[in-house]
């Protein structure tokens, strides 16, 4: 069988060592279940496993909660340097934010589309208390970290370490081999002043994705991380 390489790693060089491999969602879902006796017999349909065909789920690295409260946002763990550092209030009325799990997933292919989805089949915290807002994107052509953006479903956020927040889809029959790197701020600068310049100043218009692929790679941006990557394979 084909293989198709996605290198992966966790953008910050202090928690990146708490940062886990995508897990493979069919096998970890039916892991230690009684598939007959808990009636689980749909997990040998075809369509079930074809949904399910390359797709890992990606895990917090924090217990962490917020709420919405009169018009302010507040938490009950951690400090207000950790609120700072992880967390992005994008609209209070909406109930908007981000919370800062970092995961990068970058493709050796030159295409690799790949979906981002809430991760439907987990029963836990973030899921009960969010909306995760899917993206999609090729990780061939497009190198950029993951956002992990959400609407609050009544005023408040939770989610638990070791929880599945997200799953990647990606849309390939090939088998999907992880090469994991490390982190550092050398791999960091071609990927931040991209992501950054494409969007500082310009007008706001919308622009389809094939502008922002077409804008990495007129410099060159997947192969000159490539080589760094390359260079912190762990």
């Amino acid at each position: 069988m084909k293989k198709s390489i996605v290198y992966w790693s966790y953008i910050d060089t202090v928690q990146q060592v708490r940062a886990k491999e995508p897990v493979p969602i069919y096998t970890n879902y039916f892991k230690d279940k009684d598939v007959r006796g808990l009636g689980l017999e749909y997990s040998k349909c075809p369509a079930f496993r074809e949904l399910l065909h390359n797709t890992f789920g990606l895990k917090s690295l924090y217990d962490y909660d917020l709420e919405f409260k009169d018009g302010e946002v507040k938490s009950s763990m951690h400090d207000q340097e950790f609120f700072e550092n992880k967390v992005i209030i994008r609209n209070n009325e909406s109930q908007l934010a981000s919370f800062s799990l970092q995961y990068i997933l970058i493709a050796e292919d030159d295409s690799l589309e790949m979906e981002y989805l809430p991760s439907f089949l987990e029963n836990n915290k973030f899921n009960a208390t969010t909306q995760l807002i899917p993206a999609v994107m090729d990780i061939g052509k497009y190198v950029r970290g993951l956002d992990c953006a959400f609407h609050c479903r009544e005023n408040k956020m939770e989610v638990r370490e070791e929880d599945i927040y997200a799953y990647v889809k990606f849309k390939t029959n090939n088998k999907i081999e992880f090469k994991r790197f490390l982190w550092d701020e050398e791999i960091n600068k071609p990927i931040i002043d991209v992501v950054t310049g494409v969007k500082t100043y310009r007008r706001n218009t919308f622009k389809p994705l094939d502008w922002y692929y077409k804008k990495q790679q007129a410099i060159k941006t997947k192969q000159r991380v490539i080589k760094l990557i390359k260079e912190n394979l762990l």
